[in-house]
């Protein structure tokens, strides 16, 4: 079980580290925040380095944002349509939770090559055939693509897209809510036109 110091100097260390870089973070500045004395040393006895506090750092997250995915819901359903709203607001709920990650993984990103390749297979590669999967077992009643990894890969970036403008500018774009958004995505992929393609036109 993690102390409560070490957990301290982590939380500080991804503050930090978010807010002015890896290279912009000391031992003595995560001390300081993590209510230690500045300068004392404290730090390494709990890390040998700030390069692996921040490798912890990313470990933490990815296993927070892996845990919160377990929360998801699963099994079949009555009404498709509507369990896939549901669904797409527990993604957008979950971009939030992980935006400590996802602010992270910008900053410092090609730092921690090797990390960044496991996040991505976790958060990405993964929660593709787990959304594919979901969406092809449990809703499967006429929202299921002929190709759901390539729609849900769309989905994702959507998702993000719609998470990173509200990082970024303060509002969702549209000033448009998360229940309104996931709604009409959902009713953008119940007309998924590779399920559904225009009639041929007449000879």
């Amino acid at each position: 079980m993690t102390s409560p110091t070490r957990e301290r100097i982590l939380d500080a260390t991804l503050t930090l580290v978010r807010e002015h870089g890896f290279g912009g973070t000391t031992v003595t500045t995560i001390e300081e925040l993590a209510g230690l004395s500045p300068g004392s040393g404290s730090f390494y006895r709990h890390f040998r380095s700030k390069d692996e506090a921040v490798r912890e750092v990313y470990e933490r997250e990815l296993q927070r944002a892996m845990r919160s995915r377990e929360t998801f819901e699963r099994g079949p359903v009555d009404e498709p349509l509507q369990a896939l709203t549901r669904r797409l607001v527990q993604q957008l709920d979950y971009m939030e939770q992980i935006r400590p990650l996802i602010t992270l993984l910008a900053r410092e990103h090609g730092r921690f090559p090797d990390l960044e390749a496991k996040i991505g297979r976790s958060l990405l590669d993964e929660a593709i055939v787990e959304e594919a999967d979901h969406l092809t077992r449990d809703l499967n009643s006429g929202l299921v693509s002929e190709d759901p990894s390539a729609l849900l890969a769309v989905v994702i970036s959507a998702l993000t897209g719609y998470t990173l403008a509200g990082m970024f500018f303060g509002r969702s774009p549209g000033d448009v809510t998360g229940d309104r958004f996931a709604a009409m995505l959902a009713r953008l992929i119940a007309a998924d036109p590779a399920r559904n393609p225009p009639d041929a036109p007449a000879p």
